[in-house]
């Protein structure tokens, strides 16, 4: 995205109610240090589109990379912190019983 069309993006996300915090880590960010990110990233079909952008720090954005999660977000260890009758547990195989 060139520098104008991306001015044009925050003011547009600005205008729809966005503030300049993270939309991660809720960091307050002079404009300089706003990035845009792409909730479905464009490598996965995401679209320059407004409703596909939140204002976000270059932290969490490059930590995310193409990931559909937020940053740091690691599905294993949440399913593992689960309880036994959580439904994002996995089933019990028979591996589990070896």
């Amino acid at each position: 995205m060139n520098p104008k069309k991306r001015r044009k993006k925050i003011e547009q996300l600005k205008k729809s109610g966005c503030v300049r915090i993270c939309y991660w880590c809720a960091k307050p960010l002079a404009d300089d240090e706003i990035t845009l990110d792409h909730l479905l990233p464009k490598s996965r079909g995401g679209t320059d589109a407004v409703e596909n952008l939140r204002i976000t720090c270059k932290s969490c954005n490059q930590s995310r990379g193409n990931s559909l999660y937020p940053p740091g977000f690691m599905p294993q260890k949440l399913m593992a912190s689960c309880p036994s009758k959580c439904s994002h547990k996995r089933p019990k195989t028979q591996a589990d019983n070896l």
